[in-house]
């Protein structure tokens, strides 16, 4: 889920993701991980100390990023850049189906708080789009599973099945004939992907100890590595 500003337009994606490296400041991820949040919440400070690139600035006790756009500089809050990524998906969603798609029913991580689920809604208010519905997103998963099983047993005898997403979260859920139940779920909300990566960042930039060369000196260098 990427954003990135330059010189003449905004890119999402995949085309941020080509021009994330010659254009790091003005690219922001993550987003589900920023929605919601303030600029003093100590969880947003932590990531920008590992991942962000872009200028953090309060707006009105609003958490938002500042970049460049096309040559002047521009503010976008979380909620904002998230609505964006919405409507692109929109736009892709609507040319494979050949129409107009204006009703979504968006995947959330378990840990979202009400203030973060308020401000994801406020995404897609803004994307014009309608939300029928947040769901967790481990009880997603469990119904793309479910829903083209047709050897499923009786509600009596279900089948337990463990979703584990290296998000972090794992999942039981039983199915039956027509029904899941979500058994338990456990998450780590400071634990994924990108945390795998500054682990590994942190590994390799450790070569300074005998080149004598601080790789994390280097913004530029610490995201290429």
């Amino acid at each position: 889920s990427l954003v990135a500003f330059g010189p003449k337009q905004r890119a999402l994606g995949e085309a941020a993701k080509t021009q994330e490296t010659s254009n790091f400041r003005d690219t922001v991820g993550s987003l589900k991980r920023l929605i919601g949040r303030t600029l003093n919440d100590l969880e947003v400070q932590e990531y920008e100390k590992k991942f962000l690139n872009a200028k953090l600035v309060d707006v009105n006790g609003t958490f938002c990023v500042q970049v460049n756009y096309v040559g002047e500089p521009h503010t976008f809050s979380a909620t904002q850049l998230t609505a964006m990524y919405l409507n692109k998906l929109k736009d892709i969603a609507s040319v494979e189906l050949k129409t107009g798609v204006s009703d979504i029913v968006i995947a959330i991580p378990g840990w979202f708080t009400e203030i973060q689920r308020r401000a994801m809604l406020d995404a897609a208010a803004i994307a014009d789009l309608n939300c029928l519905r947040l769901i967790n997103d481990y009880a997603a998963v469990a119904l793309g599973y479910g829903i083209t099983k047709a050897d499923l047993p009786e509600p009596e005898n279900p089948r337990h099945v463990v979703f584990v997403d290296v998000g972090l979260s794992a999942s039981v859920v039983a199915f039956s004939k027509g029904q899941l139940v979500v058994k338990g779920t456990g998450l780590d909300a400071h634990l994924g992907g990108r945390e795998i990566d500054y682990a590994l960042v942190r590994h390799f930039s450790e070569f300074k100890t005998k080149h004598k060369i601080d790789v994390m000196s280097n913004p530029k260098a610490t995201f290429r590595l």
